[in-house]
């Protein structure tokens, strides 16, 4: 099986639109491959197909520009090749204000581009696709385009939902297991809105989401044999035993523990500086 992922950090202007670009090459044969509960995508098909099954069972195909909405749960895709696909996972905060879309109704199914962007928008993407099949433009230039189109987002997030949003963010990253009652001792609205806010933004309430970004983490954990023993063993501890462990790596990545160690795209896309909160307790402060 042939195919090479590898991802780029946006530059520090798209930093709180995008989590990480990445770029995926195939041969011709297809690729069946596991995609982990990822925040929503922006991609670009520049040679090739995709099929994706969600977690209910739907199958959708996609070509040209499309977008992923948030997923809950893990799916499956089919990558008909030749491929090159061109991806930008968005934030929690970029997402509503690209779409404008409550994560917790709109979630784990594909979305057409012109349902989303503006016809200029649109037509500029589908140009630098073209640009990039004939070779006059690179992959790096369409993550470009891709940044700008996110960044020109049309629509603006309250004060309460900005700053609700940051501090759930902020809980994430503080630990492998933080208390609830520290992210609600750290804002000034009530818990209900909290709980309504993050079901907007991440499609369920704190708790669960604490749950996704876990088994995401350990996934990182496993799959980065560069990541340290000290890091791995925190992780692990906080997971009653083995069989929740696979239970919820399943549930959120679509493989097991055994399956993350294989070269795989989706291990080649499992490095901790791509995932925002998510990844920020594995990655060490850089200065």
């Amino acid at each position: 099986m042939q195919f090479d992922a590898r991802m780029m950090l946006p530059s520090a202007d798209r930093a709180e639109f995008v989590h990480t670009y990445y770029i995926i090459e195939t041969g011709s044969e297809p690729v069946t491959e596991s995609i982990p509960a990822y925040s929503a995508q922006l991609i670009v098909m520049v040679r090739g197909r995709l099929t994706f099954t969600f977690a209910d069972g739907h199958s959708a195909p996609a070509s040209g520009v499309f977008i992923k909405a948030p997923q809950l749960r893990a799916a499956q895709c089919v990558l008909e090749g030749p491929v090159l696909e061109i991806g930008a996972s968005l934030t929690h905060a970029a997402w509503q204000r690209l779409a404008n879309l409550p994560a917790d109704t709109v979630h784990d199914r594909l979305i057409p581009a012109a349902a989303i962007l503006s016809p200029d928008q649109l037509a500029r993407l589908e140009d630098a696709a073209e640009a990039c099949r004939a070779g006059r433009i690179t992959p790096e230039d369409v993550c470009t385009a891709m940044g700008d189109v996110i960044a020109a987002a049309p629509f603006a997030l309250s004060e309460d939902h900005a700053a609700v949003v940051g501090a759930i963010q902020r809980w994430l990253a503080s630990g492998f297991d933080p208390a609830l009652a520290d992210l609600y001792a750290s804002v000034e609205v009530s818990e209900r809105q909290v709980q309504r806010i993050c079901r907007r933004f991440f499609g369920v309430p704190p708790a669960q989401v604490l749950k996704r970004f876990r088994a995401l983490r350990a996934a990182m954990v496993l799959s980065q044999p560069g990541l340290s023993q000290e890091l791995h063993d925190e992780l692990m501890a906080t997971y009653f035993d083995q069989a929740h462990l696979i239970h919820d790596i399943r549930r959120y990545t679509g493989r097991t523990p055994t399956q993350l160690r294989q070269r795989s795209l989706m291990t080649g896309l499992l490095q901790p500086a791509g995932h925002g909160a998510a990844g920020a307790v594995l990655t060490p402060p850089t200065g």
